[in-house]
């Protein structure tokens, strides 16, 4: 394969992240298929992506792997590594929009598990200083999640999507670090997971269960100065 020919396919893998900003590790893999570029491994794939970063970097962009939270699935994210705050979000959304934007991560990340109902979500519009309609309002929400900024569950909670904390990582660690935890065993921010009775670390549900799964019958909190039995109190 001529130089030439790596250089078209780059551009359409870095043109689909630019108009997407967020894929899934199907569409990934889809999208190199369909571009002619022919991963057989996941080295393959993890090389090419670096040669992407390598392209984008002198635009302070970069792209992201990630784990969603709740389910494990797996995420290719575009993001900006210098611009971290919602206000560059501002040529997607008005600035009321973005102002409840902050206000539902506000209350999402005070909470214990990580979600907010539905309704509740909806009544910040009136807390806003520019009052928004309900319709409006939901009509938002729902762009939100199609753009995967968050996320809902089958019981309507909403809670914030890996392509929120991959993209808005620095801006959650500076803006609530009294509430944001890292997970204690990939040392990402978790705020759907469990957390230990005893000491208060926060475990991801993925890496709690793939830490559990090899423990057997007996749950211990991994934390070094804790190995208290997980769910109790000693």
């Amino acid at each position: 394969m001529n130089g030439t020919e790596t250089q078209i396919q780059m551009q359409k893998f870095l043109q689909t992240f630019m108009s997407r900003g967020i894929l899934n590790a199907k569409e990934v893999k889809n999208l190199r298929q369909e571009i002619g570029v022919h991963a057989e491994s996941n080295d393959d794939l993890i090389r090419f992506v670096q040669a992407a970063n390598e392209a984008i970097a002198p635009f302070n962009l970069e792209i992201r792997k990630g784990v969603q939270e709740d389910d494990g699935a797996h995420f290719y994210c575009l993001v900006n590594t210098v611009e971290t705050s919602l206000t560059r979000l501002s040529s997607t959304y008005t600035p009321n929009e973005l102002e409840l934007f902050k206000k539902l991560v506000e209350k999402i990340v005070d909470t214990d598990d990580g979600k907010m109902g539905s309704l509740a979500a909806l009544s910040l519009t009136d807390k806003l200083d520019k009052k928004m309609g309900k319709e409006e309002g939901q009509d938002f929400f729902n762009r939100l999640e199609r753009d995967k900024w968050i996320k809902k569950d089958t019981d309507g909670k909403i809670s914030l999507s890996v392509r929120s904390i991959l993209e808005l990582e620095q801006y959650l660690k500076d803006m609530y670090p009294e509430f944001i935890k890292l997970c204690n065993i990939c040392s990402k921010i978790c705020l759907l997971g469990e957390t230990c009775a005893n000491c208060g670390i926060k475990l991801h549900l993925k890496c709690a269960n793939n830490l559990f799964s090899k423990q057997g019958s007996e749950k211990k909190c991994p934390a070094r100065d804790c190995s208290a039995t997980w769910g109790s109190i000693e």
